[in-house]
């Protein structure tokens, strides 16, 4: 295969991984919402819950934006983000059993996250091989 079509292919992998994790989040949680009855709760709590779910999406399509450039590096931050938010989510719930809850549902967004980490170190390399080439 042709260098430049593999780094597509990797480029093209690992931004997938980070948008899909990005937006599978956002969905799971509106439905975790729906069915533990969020649409009960006083409006300003619900609004800061949409509001937060819009900023999580925003930094995965910010990472999946820039890891046209950084694909590496921006898989890293996307499954440091993952984790902080999960981390985040126990500690502000008051419920450390929260991290376990969803369980096979985080690894499957941790093994996602990994594969586009391996695609995006393997497209940077390619990166570099193919800058050396056309110096």
């Amino acid at each position: 295969m042709d260098p430049r079509e593999e780094l597509n292919a990797e480029l093209k992998k690992a931004r997938a991984w980070i948008l899909g994790v990005g937006i599978l989040m956002v969905v799971v949680d509106q439905i975790m919402f729906a069915v533990q009855g969020g649409w009960d709760i006083p409006f300003q709590y619900v609004s800061w819950f949409f509001i937060i779910d819009g900023v999580i999406l925003v930094v995965f399509v910010t990472l999946w934006w820039w890891a046209k450039s950084q694909p590496k590096l921006a898989c890293i931050l996307a499954l440091v983000a993952f984790w902080g938010i999960q981390l985040a989510g126990a500690v502000l719930s008051g419920d450390p059993s929260n991290l376990f809850k969803g369980i096979i549902v985080k690894v499957l967004f941790t093994v996602a996250l990994v594969n586009g980490i391996k695609s995006g170190a393997r497209a940077s390399q390619l990166q570099e091989q193919l800058g050396k080439v056309f110096e």
